[in-house]
């Protein structure tokens, strides 16, 4: 009896894979150009994430498939946890679904990992720093997503409330029609899923923008002009400032300062002094005297990562 309800549930099932792929082709068709921005965004998340770790880790676009708001949440919610990004330019709500594997790999790769040690599989809730962590990886999508789209359809993206607290009304109501793109995370033996939801009334007010082909490039670079453009770039003038201390003071004591009074630091001659550049920290400096006049010596530049890191641990 098992051997025979086997054989006939098959067909069903096939049928309804066959269904959903060839649903999720028909993304393809209609708009040809949202694979591209969607190949644009796992190579925009190979580029961000490659500064985490010294191996470079890779986004790999799967493909689209086609589903419901509410299957996708509930056929997830074991082993995912959901988010929300904001489209204001498109009037519109999109659902990201990092499966644990994924935030896993990210707080490895976050905290110095190469990916060769074995995937983490222990169940358990997760800590409060890899929640924070995986916050951190919505906003980080969320800028890829934008500059991946904007030669399509510009919008800025934006994260919208915390991460496993999902309000589907936002995104049209849990029966709305999505189509459902994957993505893959791989760092050596470390993997990861990654699903993009995008409604589907949405892909149908922007079909203008992702139905038109990229116009063929033609002609060659020009060398002579790539080298002014080089030269022009090199002869700009950026401004540098050295801060030697920062600290906030409430606005009545800003007012009551007066010539001549005295404003105490707590920085000495050994303490590390910060360029900026345009505004951008740049490096530290050590502060010296040469010939009369004040020097600056650069200790080390200003690691972008550990600030990041910082500003999770303690911000």
């Amino acid at each position: 009896m098992s051997k025979t309800a086997t054989n006939e549930g098959a067909p069903g099932r096939r049928n309804a894979l066959l269904e959903i792929f060839c649903r999720g082709a028909g993304y393809s068709e209609r708009l040809p150009m949202l694979p591209a921005a969607l190949e644009r965004a796992a190579l925009a998340c190979t580029d961000e994430f490659g500064c985490l770790s010294s191996v470079r880790p890779e986004m790999s676009y799967l493909g689209l498939e086609s589903g419901r708001a509410a299957h996708l949440i509930e056929r997830e919610k074991d082993a995912h946890l959901v988010g929300m990004l904001h489209a204001p330019a498109w009037d519109a709500h999109l659902l990201v679904s990092f499966d644990r594997d994924l935030i896993y790999t990210y707080v490895e790769l976050v905290f110095g990992g190469d990916g060769t040690q074995p995937p983490y599989a222990e169940p358990r809730p997760l800590s409060r720093i890899e929640m924070r962590i995986a916050q951190s990886l919505l906003g980080r999508l969320a800028g890829t997503l934008s500059r991946a789209f904007h030669p399509f359809a510009p919008t800025s993206f934006a994260p919208e409330g915390e991460l496993g607290r999902i309000d589907l009304d936002r995104l049209g109501g849990p029966n709305t029609p999505v189509a459902i793109a994957r993505f893959k995370l791989r760092a050596r033996q470390a993997t990861g899923d990654l699903l993009l939801a995008i409604p589907d009334a949405v892909l149908t007010a922007l079909k203008p923008a992702f139905a038109r082909r990229e116009p063929p490039r033609s002609g060659t670079a020009d060398p002579d002009w790539a080298q002014q453009i080089h030269s022009e770039i090199n002869r700009s003038r950026l401004t540098m400032r050295a801060v030697l201390e920062e600290r906030q003071r409430p606005l009545s004591e800003i007012a009551g300062l007066r010539v001549g009074q005295i404003l105490p630091l707590d920085a000495t001659p050994r303490t590390p002094i910060r360029v900026d550049c345009n505004g951008e920290p740049m490096m530290w400096c050590e502060l010296g005297q040469q010939n009369g006049n004040y020097t600056l010596r650069v200790h080390a530049f200003v690691d972008r990562e550990q600030e990041f890191m910082d500003d999770i641990l303690f911000g």
